[in-house]
């Protein structure tokens, strides 16, 4: 695959505002470690659409699903790294930009 650049407007998805480096790889295979990122910023997001979360001071970025009673269920779309998984109480997650995901991934079947 070429390298991405963020100046490379051939690269970037219609609707980026800004973009960021993955730095681990609990997004593998979908994104990779290393790469760019895209974003926008938030509208509401649909079960299985991936955001960047500010969660205990840090921003993640993780797939997004919720509950009926608004519970917030975040995960590292590569399973290895299931322990990573987060489920927080309604209210309790700040959403601080949806991803622009080149394909949608699928859910994770609950462990």
């Amino acid at each position: 695959m070429a390298e991405m650049s963020f100046r490379d407007p051939a690269l970037v998805p219609q609707g980026t505002e800004f973009g960021v480096i993955m730095t681990d790889d609990t997004m593998e295979p979908y994104l990779k470690k290393g790469e760019p990122v895209f974003a926008a910023r938030p509208g509401p997001l649909a079960p299985g659409d991936v955001g960047i979360f500010l969660t205990d001071g840090s921003f993640v970025c993780r797939q997004y699903l919720e509950d009926s009673e608004g519970n917030a269920y975040l995960f590292p779309l590569n399973r290895a790294r299931r322990e990573l998984d987060r489920t927080l109480p309604a209210g309790d997650v700040t959403l601080f930009a949806r991803v622009l995901m080149p394909e949608p991934a699928p859910l994770p079947g609950i462990e």
